[in-house]
């Protein structure tokens, strides 16, 4: 009867971490969108192409940090 909960318990727990982390996905899909036609174009000028790196190191740090964050500990 105790393994029922306990599976039960943890099938709750990875539910509910996959719905947060599918919440926490939606903003930084928006982002990207977002800064895709920047990304487009900024590289072609010698001037803003250090702009666009900035830009997807960015991009880069929130989806690892929303990754790592979701991990269970």
């Amino acid at each position: 009867m105790a393994t029922v909960w306990t599976s039960t318990i943890a099938g709750a727990r990875w539910a509910a971490r996959v719905l947060i982390v599918g919440l926490a996905l939606v903003p930084v899909v928006i982002v990207t969108l977002a800064s895709v036609p920047a990304l487009l174009v900024l590289p072609f000028s010698r001037r803003r192409s250090a702009q666009a790196t900035t830009i997807v190191r960015q991009l880069i740090a929130w989806t690892r940090g929303l990754l790592l964050t979701s991990r269970e500990r």
